[in-house]
């Protein structure tokens, strides 16, 4: 009886441990792909912005070619 609860426990342990395991390469991919995403970080977000402004210029000039 004892030796079959210290089985379970060892079981159910070696389960928790490698749930832990799981979770965390789960977090540890979401945060690479997630940084893949953004790019370098400071590099980017000037890039970003720049990509943005010149998206609205664009939409601005085809929206005044059009009203014209």
């Amino acid at each position: 009886m004892r030796e079959s609860m210290f089985d379970f426990e060892v079981w159910k342990q070696h389960r928790e441990e490698l749930m832990r395991e799981v979770e965390q390469n789960r977090l540890a991919k979401a945060l690479r792909d997630s940084r893949k995403r953004r790019g370098s970080g400071r590099a980017s977000s000037p890039l970003w912005e720049l990509k943005r402004i010149v998206g609205r210029l664009l939409k601005l000039l085809r929206s005044l070619r059009n009203a014209g």
